[in-house]
């Protein structure tokens, strides 16, 4: 054996086991709309609730701002890209 202070037997006895979940388990848990991830996914997928969680989490304001500017950004190319789409439509072109 690895240890002289345990008896062959110890593995059975409850009080000397580790419960698993405190292994696993992180001590100071976020709140899922506190995650990182999940913050990025709702940007990427649902960009208004995106922002809401991005200026509500505890990113630096650098972060905040450039994530803003991302958002803004991909939404006026996206509006455009849909005028372009409907001018070319209205054209016969396309």
């Amino acid at each position: 054996m690895a240890d002289e202070n345990r008896r062959a037997g110890d593995w059975q006895r409850k009080d000397l086991r580790q419960n698993a979940n405190d292994l696993v388990e992180d001590p100071n848990p976020e709140k899922w709309h506190q995650q990182t991830f999940w913050i990025v996914f709702f940007l990427l997928v649902f960009w208004p609730v995106g922002i809401v969680l991005v200026w509500r989490s505890g990113w630096h304001l650098v972060a905040k701002v450039l994530a803003s500017v991302y958002v803004v950004v991909a939404v006026y190319f996206s509006y455009n890209m849909f005028l372009t789409v409907q001018a070319m439509q209205a054209a016969g072109m396309a």
